[in-house]
């Protein structure tokens, strides 16, 4: 998965070791009374600037208020429109903490998750804004649909 220089043209970058694995498939957490449920899934994503595949994660999730309704979601969304994408590992010796990247028409801001358990069943999950002054909100999401801080995430 660990690519050194610049990506060769054409390349696939594939997750030999199966460093991926463990973030893959559903996970809930509780987040401001709300609960929040995303589900990871392992794609080759094709990076058209530099023109390499890469195995990425995607994330596709869904809000429910404390009735169980659903306030937003993203579930339906088609790989190529997914909201939250990984960056890649922070520490690539340890791979216990996984980066993503959420963008919305007007919002982004990043995600680190890390294990908190050996059996990798919970993770810490934080998210870091990186919202710049908007000056018109037409098309925009009336909020940020991603929980903004901290919680920890039970896989399902």
């Amino acid at each position: 998965m660990e690519t050194k220089g610049w990506p060769v043209e054409g390349t696939y970058y594939k997750d030999l070791d199966n460093d991926l694995t463990p973030y893959i498939g559903t996970w809930k957490g509780v987040f401001e009374n709300k609960t929040f449920i995303i589900t990871f899934s392992k794609i080759k994503y094709y990076e058209p600037y530099d023109k390499y595949y890469q195995d990425r994660i995607i994330g596709r999730y869904k809000m429910l208020d404390t009735n169980g309704t659903q306030l937003y979601s993203t579930v339906n969304l088609p790989e190529d429109k997914a909201k939250v994408k990984s960056l890649g590992f922070v520490n690539s010796t340890t791979k216990d903490k996984l980066r993503f990247y959420f963008s919305d028409l007007c919002r982004g801001g990043q995600i680190v998750l890390n294990f908190e358990n050996p059996q990798k069943t919970q993770i810490h999950y934080i998210y870091y804004s990186e919202q710049e002054l908007i000056t018109d909100e037409t098309g925009c999401s009336p909020y940020n649909e991603m929980p903004k801080g901290e919680m920890t995430l039970i896989k399902q």
